[in-house]
């Protein structure tokens, strides 16, 4: 458990936590994710690797998916009202990650359930007896709720019955110990104190840091697009870790990586005293994640084509090849976009007018392109997205 105990941000009580490690007795570690995006970043791998460790050590990983949570929407770290999210796009959202969170934990000793099984029948009188667990006081000692009282921002009655709904699931499952980002430390207490009420034994709360993006400032977020999603392709996910600024690098080598805190420290001290260059160290980082996601060859390959695209200014062997309608006239961002090329209209706008989009390895800025210009030419958009179109 030292991997584990080392890289936690909290561990709540430690003593209570080395007596159930004392013990020898197989525990239910509990995972609660909401499925409020489509895809599983980064982020979301270093607490699911962490929940694997456990799992490896012997003990039974409970990952709930938080299809009912979800909808009220965690207001963990939120200066205003989180709004409601759509039932059948939380389903949508489960149905895309499921598969990806199953193919990263062990089948043999894992539970995957959904709160909406026993948090959809609480009944009334159900609801108010869980509600006189906590005091209004208690739900104002959270720093979030409290900066939002103060300064008289709306805070909804339904926003206090995420973590009273999160507790509960600790109830549902039995769990001994709950793990999460650090911003969940408070709920994850809370959860013990809710297991008391139930005269259940509470749980440890184990947090650990939460991985910042590409941006190098704010925590990792699809709704951010500041994030790698490991279901991307192995090139993808190499070139955007080497995007990101050196100094993060070793918080995703802390988390993302086998790598001891010995061995980290010897590849930063060999930065700061021998004036080694972070590049090295950061495509160590790279391989070391996309070996451990795809695999040694599929690392391999995406180094050798991050050099080839970056540092030998190559044009890959082969590019994505996009049928468009012939007409004299084409409106880029709207032929981006419906090809999956970028996410939206604006985004597309905004990367042509800043130079970032190229045809046959030249700027092109204007919105508007005459047919002849795009056919079969070599189309570039950001360092490592070709494609052309016929």
């Amino acid at each position: 458990m030292k991997y584990l105990q080392e890289r936690a941000s909290a561990i709540s009580p430690l003593d209570d936590f080395e007596k159930l490690l004392n013990s020898e007795k197989p525990l239910r570690v509990k995972l609660g994710v909401d499925p409020t995006a489509p895809d599983v970043t980064l982020g979301w791998y270093a607490i699911l690797r962490a929940l694997r460790k456990f799992q490896e050590y012997g003990h039974t990983a409970v990952l709930i998916l938080g299809e009912f949570t979800a909808q009220v929407g965690d207001p963990s770290g939120k200066s205003e009202m989180r709004t409601q999210l759509d039932a059948g796009e939380i389903t949508k959202n489960s149905k895309g990650v499921l598969p990806v969170i199953e193919n990263i934990l062990l089948k043999e000793n894992l539970e995957i359930v959904s709160n909406k099984e026993w948090l959809s029948k609480l009944t009334s009188s159900n609801l108010v007896n869980l509600a006189s667990s906590t005091t209004l006081a208690q739900m104002l000692e959270r720093e979030d709720f409290a900066k939002r009282y103060s300064s008289n921002s709306p805070i909804s009655l339904m926003e206090f019955f995420y973590p009273l709904f999160q507790g509960y699931d600790s109830v549902a499952v039995k769990a001994d110990i709950e793990i999460g980002g650090h911003d969940q430390l408070w709920n994850l207490m809370l959860g013990r104190e809710i297991q008391k009420f139930y005269s259940l034994p509470p749980q440890i709360a184990m947090t650990f840091p939460l991985l910042v993006g590409t941006d190098g400032t704010k925590k990792m977020s699809q709704s951010l697009d500041n994030y790698i999603s490991i279901s991307d392709t192995s090139e993808n996910i190499y070139g955007k870790i080497m995007s990101i600024p050196d100094e993060v690098m070793w918080e995703y080598f802390t988390m993302l990586t086998d790598l001891t805190l010995s061995e980290i420290d010897d590849l930063k001290n060999a930065i700061n005293d021998k004036n080694e260059n972070p590049f090295n160290a950061k495509k160590l980082l790279g391989k070391l994640i996309v070996t451990e996601l795809n695999g040694e060859d599929e690392a391999n390959n995406a180094q050798l084509s991050f050099e080839n695209l970056t540092i030998n200014k190559n044009t890959p062997d082969e590019v994505q090849v996009f049928s468009i309608n012939k007409t004299d006239k084409i409106h880029l961002p709207k032929i981006l976009t419906e090809n999956g090329i970028t996410k939206s209209n604006s985004e597309a706008r905004r990367l042509i007018t800043s130079g970032s989009f190229k045809i046959n390895d030249q700027k092109y800025t204007d919105l508007d392109v005459n047919i002849d210009q795009v056919l079969n030419k070599t189309l570039q958009l950001g360092k490592r997205n070709f494609f052309t179109f016929n």
